[in-house]
């Protein structure tokens, strides 16, 4: 992860996002911004077979900000877990300049809302 302007498109989207959606020690998204989110990061690791786990919990996060009842401690492990494994790839080798930044902030904010969950 690091070399794609895909990817990197994508994550300076999703960081605006929850930069405009901050409300306080909140952030305020709907369900639909986050499906929006999603749908952009699948698109961006598609065929990366690095990213399977990650790409796997991501569609089951989309699945269930779809569903009529979303399963909120479901929700609160997949965006937890989705917050280790971008610490995880923030940390990694392939790590690289504001990559590794921005990685980093992503996770702290995936872990903020996974704890409001």
């Amino acid at each position: 992860m690091g070399s794609n302007n895909v990817e990197e498109s994508v994550l300076r989207e999703t960081l605006n996002t929850f930069q405009h959606s901050r409300d306080g020690d909140s952030y305020i998204l709907s369900p639909e911004q986050g499906i929006r989110l999603i749908e952009g990061w699948l698109q961006a690791l598609r065929g990366d077979s690095n990213m399977d786990q990650l790409t796997g919990q991501l569609a089951e996060l989309h699945t269930e900000l779809q569903s009529t009842q979303p399963n909120g401690p479901y929700i609160r492990d997949l965006l937890l877990s989705l917050a280790d494994k971008t610490q995880e790839f923030a940390e990694g080798p392939d790590a690289e300049g504001t990559w590794t930044g921005s990685l980093e902030s992503l996770s702290k904010i995936l872990r903020h809302i996974g704890n409001q969950v």
